[in-house]
């Protein structure tokens, strides 16, 4: 699914106009990337968290030019989902 055919859905089950639904969904994700950028995590009850994760520098092996190289440590988006979600997925 993408972002048009989330809209529609959000649109179809909430009577709000389709750009109404665009302005929400666009608000949503500015939100929760604001909160990642500033180090915090975002909970959403039901549904998961997402957070920062810090990955730590480590060697790595390049076949092409048969050397060892180091990749810098750093953040990564990670989303954790809720046990409930899992749930329902099964």
């Amino acid at each position: 699914m993408n972002k048009n055919e989330f809209v529609n859905q959000v649109y179809s089950k909430t009577g709000l106009t389709k750009k109404d639904c665009k302005l929400c969904l666009d608000a949503i994700i500015n939100v929760i990337k604001q909160a990642l950028i500033e180090g915090d995590s975002v909970t959403l009850s039901n549904f998961g968290r997402f957070k920062v994760s810090e990955i730590k520098s480590k060697q790595m092996y390049n076949f092409k030019t048969k050397s060892m190289h180091t990749v810098e440590a750093r953040k990564s988006p990670s989303f954790k989902p809720s046990l409930n979600l899992k749930q329902c997925i099964k």
